[in-house]
């Protein structure tokens, strides 16, 4: 059965990522989300934390799981997060980072 989980966490971006995309500036922290493509809901958080470094995120802490609950992308408070779900089933994963949200904040992801 595949499955969509996100994995939460706090990283550095290298500026050395395996493919291009609209990253955060080198150096920079963020607090980040992972939507990862898995064929079970068990956390996998060596594949996550690898998943991750291929995105350029290195340092990375408080690495968290949960399965995302598809029946919420319908609702006006996580509707932006309907593209994430459909790039991670169709390309194994997504990235979203805050770049408001530096790991000094102290506000949770």
């Amino acid at each position: 059965m595949t499955v969509v989980m996100i994995y939460g966490f706090t990283g550095r971006y290298s500026g050395d990522p395996e493919f291009t995309w609209n990253h955060p500036d080198v150096g920079a922290t963020h607090k980040c989300m992972l939507f990862l493509r898995q064929e079970s809901e068990a956390d996998d958080f060596q594949n996550a934390a690898r998943e991750c470094r291929r995105y350029g995120f290195i340092d990375i802490e408080n690495l968290r799981c949960g399965k995302l609950q598809i029946d919420v992308l319908n609702t006006d408070l996580y509707r932006g997060f309907a593209g994430f779900y459909e790039e991670a089933l169709s390309a194994g994963s997504a990235l979203l980072y805050y770049p408001n949200k530096a790991a000094t904040d102290g506000d949770a992801a």
